[in-house]
């Protein structure tokens, strides 16, 4: 399996990464939106602790970071490209304004909050995030995509089931 960013490019990256995503996350939680009591019962049930704390911000497009390496490494492994429709970093979470009806989508980007808080915080998460993100190009390999994706599924088919 070839890396899609090399050892030192990873650690040389990882904290200008970290960096962006407390910047975005500082942006996300001034300016978003606390959850909907349907959104608070989700968070919940995808083991959120501190679901008061999380905000979600509609955007047109998920912003990529400003340094145009970081971005190129994101584009290049999937994390974030043209076509994200969302993004968690820490409690804030961006989606697409096109999909803001997707309530797996935005299961799946609760998960991530709640992953986040189970690593002990922001650097931590990303950190762990980046790092089985480094050798695949694939953006559903690495467990806390598995995880999230099953997860965010499971919830919404349960649902299905009992109405």
């Amino acid at each position: 399996m070839s890396q899609v960013v090399d050892q030192e490019t990873f650690e040389r990256f990882l904290p200008l990464a970290v960096e962006w995503a407390r910047l975005l996350e500082e942006s996300i939680l001034s300016r978003g939106a606390a959850l909907s009591p349907r959104h608070q019962e989700d968070a919940r049930r995808a083991g959120v602790q501190n679901c008061d704390g999380v905000r979600v911000l509609v955007v047109d497009e998920i912003p990529m970071p400003e340094h145009e390496e970081l971005a190129e490494a994101a584009r290049r492994s999937h994390i974030i490209t043209p076509a994200s429709r969302g993004v968690a970093v820490g409690h804030g979470i961006i989606i697409r304004g096109d999909c803001w009806g997707d309530r797996e989508l935005i299961l799946h980007q609760l998960l991530h909050v709640a992953q986040c808080e189970q690593c002990g915080g922001l650097e931590p998460y990303v950190r762990q995030y980046l790092s089985e993100r480094q050798t695949c190009a694939d953006f559903t390999i690495g467990s806390f995509e598995e995880e999230a994706r099953r997860t965010a599924r499971e919830i919404c088919a349960a649902e299905a089931v009992t109405r």
